[in-house]
Parts: structure tokens; C-alpha cells; sequence
């Protein structure tokens, strides 16, 4: 389990408990702590330089995997998009649950082509999923165009 030291104070740390915290093998150091949605969540950076987020009383609600997590809402209410290492991309709901495994290499908004649906890629090939997650049509096409309307 990930032990987390909480910065609550805009106030630089002494050199004694930065040299307590370079030399602890169980504390990350994070690069910033802030404020983001959900409203109580708190969006961590471990020293890697991966995110993840806790809650205002300190427990891991998405651990500190993803390379990047959009604001949630930007896609769907209630959900962000988040980014691997590897480039892939998926959802997190605001419970912190993988909605959408990080898989595709790129995800669409959602509506672009049909109510409910976004266009993902996945090796170079297209599909869908729809707004529960679900994949409704496998990335196997090297085209879907967009019809205007």
C-alpha cells in the first residue's frame, strides 16, 4: 500500500523533512496537490510524474497510473478521460471505477456520429462505444467518415 505525505500548507518544507522524505521509502513525492472535480478529490502526482487522485480524507480513490486525466464532463457527465504511458486512452466514472479500459489510442466526443456513441482507434482502425462503456461496434474499419447533417 502507497503511504502519501498531504502538503496542507502553501509553506516550504524544512530541510530536515525534505531530507525525511528523500530518504522514506514508502513516501512519494508529489510534484503539486490541488483541488479538482469531484469537489472532495484531491489530484496527486507521484514522483514518476503519474496522477491519480484521493479523497479529502486521504484514501487512494484512483491510484497514480495514468500519465494524464482530463476534467471530468469534457466527454460525458461524471466521467474523465484518462491517458496511459503508452498512449491509451479509456473513463473513469466519479467513483474512480475504470468505466472504459485504457485501450484505445484515441476516443472521440461522444454524438459526433450517432446519439451515445464516440469513435475510437485502435491500431490504426475504427469502432465505437457507447455511454455505458460498452464497445458497440469493434475498432475493424480503416474508415468510418463523417456524414454531415
Amino acid at each position: 500500500m502507497r503511504k502519501y505525505l498531504f502538503l496542507l500548507s502553501a509553506f516550504s518544507l524544512t530541510t530536515y523533512a525534505q531530507e525525511k522524505i528523500q530518504h522514506s521509502e514508502i513516501a512519494l513525492a508529489f510534484h503539486s496537490i490541488k483541488s479538482e472535480k469531484p469537489s472532495n478529490w484531491i489530484v496527486v502526482y507521484a514522483s514518476d510524474g503519474l496522477m491519480g487522485y484521493l479523497n479529502s480524507e486521504g484514501k487512494e480513490i484512483v491510484p497514480p497510473i495514468y500519465e494524464k486525466i482530463h476534467p471530468f464532463g469534457e466527454y460525458k457527465e461524471n466521467w474523465a478521460r484518462v491517458e496511459t504511458l503508452e498512449g491509451l486512452s479509456g473513463f473513469i466514472d466519479s467513483t474512480g471505477k475504470i468505466v472504459v479500459e485504457p485501450k484505445y489510442e484515441y476516443i472521440n466526443k461522444f454524438g459526433e456520429y450517432k446519439t451515445d456513441w464516440a469513435l475510437v482507434s485502435l491500431y490504426d482502425h475504427y469502432g465505437f462505444i457507447n455511454t455505458k462503456g460498452e464497445e458497440v461496434v469493434a475498432p475493424i474499419y480503416a474508415e468510418i467518415p463523417l456524414l454531415k447533417r
